[in-house]
């Protein structure tokens, strides 16, 4: 046991500051870093330093470590996301017909635009877009390969800005006569 825990000491010494630099680089925040780092050393004093191949627990450290920032961004995001939600909902806005006009004609004109995508290429952007869906699920979902997933959306999203920007030149026409 005392061979381990000298063993565990000596890996802390060597890896622990060069992972904190990089979770820092990651996350731009050095105490969420050295959190992170932490917490990825107590996952390999649980997991057992004895059950990783020899001369493996730094790639493992790296790999949970960077995982668990993952993890963490997400979070940030999505904390970010809904507190600007919760600012909109509790912000003063004085109605502006005009505003309210022009926001309901775009949505209509992207609703017009989506119908117009082919089924399989308008239900993965939605997918992706509404319900924040993985490529990963929403293969799933439709039954194809995640590389058709990604073609699909792009040739979608490349699809909707084509048209976007035909209605635009048009009613650029429109207005200059």
């Amino acid at each position: 046991m005392a061979s381990q825990d000298e063993e565990f000491t000596s890996i802390f010494k060597e890896v622990y500051a060069n992972l904190c630099r990089f979770l820092e680089c990651l996350l731009g925040e050095r105490s969420a870093a050295q959190d992170i780092a932490q917490e990825s050393f107590l996952r390999l004093h649980r997991f057992g330093l004895y059950r990783l191949p020899p001369n493996e627990a730094r790639f493992w450290l790296f790999r949970v470590a960077r995982n668990l920032a993952l993890n963490e961004m997400q979070k940030n995001q999505t904390r970010m996301r809904l507190s600007a939600k919760a600012a909109d909902v509790f912000r003063d806005r004085a109605p502006d017909p005009e505003e309210d006009f022009m926001q309901a004609e775009s949505n209509q004109v992207v609703r017009d635009l989506l119908e117009h995508l082919p089924e399989r290429q308008r239900t993965a952007l939605l997918l992706r877009e509404q319900e924040e869906m993985s490529y990963k699920e929403i293969a799933r979902v439709l039954g194809i390969s995640e590389s058709h997933v990604k073609t699909d959306i792009f040739r979608a999203r490349k699809l909707l800005r084509e048209r976007w920007h035909e209605l635009h030149k048009t009613s650029a026409k429109l207005c200059q006569r």
